[in-house]
């Protein structure tokens, strides 16, 4: 048994694979994983560059072609066929530190958390910037998620959950959609009782390229790919309350990363073309919100942002989208 399993989402990134898959090709740490390439029917060179890799260490990596599905059909193959004790999803596009990797592998060798917390960097062609959401977490403490943890919110990629934890539960992420992510994420906190934190910043994300799913224009083109994923967690959150495994500090770190894609979803349609349209758009999603979960909807108050954008039947959303057009600009340029 491995200690951990890495799950390739890879689909037509025969430009970055190489970095990626080279990045966690090293003989300190490479017989403790494996690697699972999940080729989303990619119509490039993505096969090749995997099986290349799985020529030269069959004892790491394994190549794993099928039809295409979206992000979340990648991580449920990954579920699916991990054997290791922990798993991590990394997107074929994006790497790891290395030498930062090693610590970690060393040290998730004496953990036996529900789920490992990390830092993470951005990286964007000129620069970069290394992301903690985590404010007051010892290094290698072990915690219960139901301590008063300050988590600001749980991404991708801070996070290593134990793998029989998605197994037993049969944990399955939205397919064919974009933006899921944040539902796999949700899901590894409700299941978690247990959580440590490394202050290592192992996983390099990749940022600026205008091709990604996160990009402006793709979140625009994308945006009822983000209201489904909205709902969804919106939906399972609902559900989590009902349940007694979940306390108030897990509830809290759940509702944290649930807001950051309602809120991002709501900061898209304010991208639309039509002031008017963005108005629309807006309305009629938080009405579904409302629809769904009258519970979340008024929890949503607590969010600035979506507070203020309700406010006044939501006649300030024409002031918000100049605002915040002028603030996108800035911010990529």
């Amino acid at each position: 048994m491995k200690l951990l399993t890495v799950s390739i989402a890879a689909y037509n990134v025969e430009n970055y694979l190489e970095k990626c898959l080279s990045s966690l090709n090293d003989e300190r740490f490479k017989k403790d994983i494996e690697v699972l390439i999940i080729d989303d029917g990619s119509k490039d060179n993505t096969k090749k560059i995997a099986e290349e890799f799985q020529k030269k260490s069959p004892d790491t990596f394994h190549y794993v072609p099928k039809k295409n599905g979206g992000h979340g059909s990648t991580i449920n193959k990954g579920i699916e066929l991990a054997t290791g004790k922990y798993f991590r999803v990394i997107d074929g596009d994006d790497w790891v530190d290395k030498d930062n990797f090693y610590s970690y592998i060393e040290k998730i060798k004496k953990c036996n958390s529900d789920m490992i917390l990390t830092k993470h960097k951005e990286v964007a062609p000129t620069k970069g910037k290394e992301i903690s959401l985590i404010n007051n977490m010892k290094d290698g403490n072990e915690y219960k998620l139901e301590e008063s943890l300050e988590i600001d919110r749980v991404t991708l990629h801070m996070l290593t959950v134990r793998t029989s934890l998605l197994q037993k539960n049969k944990v399955k992420i939205t397919e064919n959609c974009f933006y899921v992510d944040v539902e796999y994420v949700i899901w590894a906190i409700f299941l978690a009782e247990t959580v440590t934190f490394y202050n290592l910043t192992v996983y390099m994300y990749r940022v600026g390229n205008i091709n990604q799913s996160v990009s402006k224009k793709n979140m625009l083109k994308n945006v009822e790919m983000q209201e489904k994923v909205s709902y969804k967690l919106i939906f399972l959150y609902d559900e989590f309350l009902k349940t007694k495994e979940i306390g108030e500090n897990k509830k809290k770190v759940i509702y944290r990363t649930l807001k950051k894609s309602v809120g991002s979803t709501m900061r898209t349609y304010l991208l639309l073309s039509n002031g008017g349209s963005s108005k629309k758009e807006i309305k009629e999603f938080d009405e579904k919100i409302k629809n769904i979960s009258q519970d979340v909807y008024e929890e949503l108050n607590n969010d600035y942002f979506i507070r203020v954008t309700r406010k006044f039947n939501y006649n300030l959303v024409f002031i918000i989208r100049m605002l915040y057009k002028v603030w996108c600009l800035k911010y990529e340029n």
